[in-house]
């Protein structure tokens, strides 16, 4: 419990003194996460003949 508050703080406090490397970090994940999500779903797609 303390330690999700405790990263919530230090999200915040980092989110404020930074936000720019913090607007490239979730920019950054958001492209990984979508190839990630492409690559799965081409995987359980069946071939096409």
């Amino acid at each position: 419990m303390w330690f999700g508050i405790l990263t919530f703080i230090v999200g915040v406090y980092v989110g404020y003194k930074y936000p720019q490397q913090v607007q490239q970090v979730i920019e950054s994940a958001k492209k990984l996460f979508g190839d990630v999500k492409d690559k799965m779903s081409k995987k359980n797609e069946p071939p096409q003949a």
